[in-house]
């Protein structure tokens, strides 16, 4: 027998749970007589096979309890517990349980374990439920509490639970105190939620009790990661300096801190001192340094990255840190090296290549070569190295727009149906949106009643559809519809839609009534866009007085949006003065943007002022705007052609 246990054990410190199983059925057939031990490990097995076969664990579960294991014997009662929340049978787990506690042989470690696992099974109701049945919880217990609720995405109750939890007295009577994990889970609760208050509060509580942001890597780069996520850079590096032992979680913590708030150069310098002085990076430091020299953008700082992770054999054949990569040469407007890591990444990944395939097809998207993001897309089918996805749809979708390729785009509608990708809503909208801006409002009206779980972004797509197609009263009527039946709030983007659809069918009355409503009746506070359209509703109908007044009289300092409404509007009406009035200050609000110019070049080619016409040319080409030619489209059957302004040919 002694064989038999040895066995066992072997297969249990292996992690060989098939053959565990195989044999507990073998030795049944014997005179073997399993103890405690043999119990919790078959248990274990059961839990932690890949298929959980839960009618498996009710047979060892029948075995133990005839044999007299589960009343008297606690590991097995906790085993049988986390066997039943893990194979996703919570109302067995709890029967178990309440047959211990109702048997009084309930211990603490029986309730903390009971807690844990309904929390780990995303019942938190029923894990709170057990918590609020014991007597008098200790500190694991708490723990287990604060943890399983963050865990579940309850922040809010996380928080609520660790205020309870100071001044409460365990079992022996005993002021229970926080561990370190804990503090350290509660710091990260207050960075999700971003409440930098409550923050401060446990900082300064954690302080007094103990000196775990010192001390503990843990909970120190949880407070780091707390403030960067508050925008308290200065705080974050205060705690980062007072650091004993800086961990490369604390590293990776300041990076990305100075990197998602606005600071990227800042970060490139935290990662150099973190090169000569600190622990090795690893996969989260390097995608916020990539990230970094994305946002820059940095293009000789981003192959400096790219080398050093070619170095670290270990980083080089990652799906993650190749799409980071085609991500960041994207944005440097770098396609040839994007294009060298995705034919590198597509020969050697060994798994799904689809992300990279993602990654480099919005990059071609985003540096407007769309014939380059075409090919990569086909390419997806021949190489069968990947399957397309509904993020795959989301972005090649919206090329079908931007080329007014309907023909394309409706072969990509064909493909999505018969993968059933239509039915995610990010592809359901891109469907929406590319007919309504192809000219086929029907077939986005179909499209529209099709997606049976609308969301804002729905509503909003086909509002936009009815003002594009001049449609006002189609616009209005979704509208109403959306906030008569629909269980979703209209937004800033929503009446930026509506009203601008108003405007363009002529509907200035009704137009002013729903921006007075935003405030009013659903309690949004415009923003600069929302008073673009209505600027440009009234500047658009001729009432430039009124327009002007508007803007006057605006609670906030104007905008872009504002201006450039306004400047289109003169333009429309031939209105130069103004129109000059509105340039000048755009060029101070956002000097290296070039729309505007040309369009006050267009004005005063069109009213004849050929001189200032050539003068606002000159000052483009002095600051370096090059200036683009107008491009046409003309879909007929499977052709499409596209005219160039000023050109007598025609491309194909």
């Amino acid at each position: 027998m002694s064989s038999l246990r040895n066995q066992l054990n072997y297969f249990c410190e292996k992690g060989k749970w098939r053959e565990l199983a195989a044999l507990y059925q073998e030795i049944q057939k014997q005179d073997f007589k399993p103890d405690s031990f043999t119990f919790t490990t078959l248990l274990k097995s059961t839990s932690n096979h890949h298929f959980r076969p839960l009618h498996q664990g009710r047979a060892i579960h029948a075995d133990a309890s005839k044999r007299g294991f589960v009343e008297s014997d606690n590991y097995v009662a906790n085993a049988l517990v986390a066997m039943y929340a893990q194979c996703n049978s919570l109302h067995d787990a709890r029967k178990v349980f309440d047959g211990i506690r109702e048997a009084n042989l309930a211990n603490p470690v029986n309730w903390n374990t009971a807690i844990s696992c309904f929390f780990r099974g995303g019942d938190h109701k029923g894990a709170y439920e057990l918590f609020c049945l014991m007597k008098c919880p200790n500190d694991i217990t708490w723990s287990a509490v604060i943890a399983g609720y963050v865990q579940n995405g309850k922040l809010v109750d996380a928080l609520r639970v660790f205020k309870k939890m100071r001044g409460e007295s365990d079992e022996i009577g005993f002021c229970v105190s926080p561990y370190s994990d804990t503090i350290a889970t509660v710091f990260s609760a207050c960075g999700q939620l971003r409440d930098l208050c409550f923050g401060e509060q446990v900082h300064g509580y954690a302080i007094k009790i103990s000196p775990y942001v010192e001390n503990d890597g843990f909970v120190g780069s949880s407070l780091v990661d707390l403030y960067g996520k508050c925008s308290c850079l200065e705080l974050a590096k205060l705690v980062f300096d007072s650091m004993v032992e800086k961990c490369v979680v604390a590293w990776s913590a300041l990076i990305a801190s100075y990197v998602s708030n606005g600071c990227p150069s800042r970060g490139i310098d935290i990662f150099r001192e973190m090169v000569y002085e600190g622990p090795e990076p690893n996969y989260v430091t390097l995608s916020s340094l990539i990230t970094a020299c994305a946002n820059i953008p940095n293009l000789t700082f981003g192959k400096e990255l790219h080398g050093f992770i070619v170095r670290r054999s270990e980083f080089t054949h990652d799906a993650y840190m190749s799409t980071s990569l085609i991500n960041m040469y994207s944005k440097c407007h770098c396609m040839i090296c994007a294009r060298n890591i995705f034919e590198i990444a597509i020969n050697t990944l060994e798994f799904n290549a689809t992300p990279v395939y993602n990654a480099t097809i919005a990059g071609y998207v985003e540096n407007d070569c769309q014939d380059e993001a075409w090919e990569i897309f086909r390419s997806m089918h021949q190489e069968g190295s990947a399957t397309p996805n509904s993020v795959t749809m989301a972005i090649v979708i919206p090329l079908c727009t931007m080329s007014s390729s309907l023909h394309y785009g409706k072969e990509v509608h064909c493909y999505s149906l018969k993968s059933g990708l239509t039915e995610n809503i990010f592809v359901g909208n891109s469907l929406l949106d590319m007919y309504s801006k192809c000219g086929k409002l029907h077939v986005a009206e179909n499209q529209f009643k099709m997606i049976v779980k609308k969301n804002r972004i729905t509503w909003t797509s086909m509002i936009d559809g009815y003002g594009i197609h001049g449609d006002g009263e189609g616009a209005i009527r979704i509208f109403q519809k959306m906030v008569r039946e629909s269980d979703v709030k209209p937004d800033q983007v929503t009446f930026v839609a509506l009203i601008s659809a108003c405007s363009h069918a002529g509907l200035v009355e009704e137009g002013l009534t729903y921006f007075k409503e935003m405030d009013k009746e659903y309690g949004i506070t415009p923003l600069d866009e929302n008073y673009g359209s209505v600027v440009d509703l009234l500047a658009r109908a001729g009432r430039l007085d009124e327009a002007k007044s508007f803007i006057a009289a605006m609670p906030k300092k104007p905008g872009p949006s504002v201006w450039g409404a306004l400047l289109g509007a003169c333009k429309i009406h031939g209105e130069v003065e103004e129109a000059e009035k509105a340039a000048k200050i755009l060029l101070k609000l956002e000097p290296k943007e070039d729309g505007f110019q040309k369009l006050l070049s267009s004005l005063y080619s069109e009213t004849g002022m050929l001189d200032k016409r050539e003068e606002a040319i000159s000052e483009m080409r002095e600051r370096g705007i090059s200036n683009r030619q107008g491009l046409s489209w003309l879909e007929t059957g499977k052709r499409n052609y596209r005219f160039i302004s000023e050109d007598m040919g025609l491309v194909c």
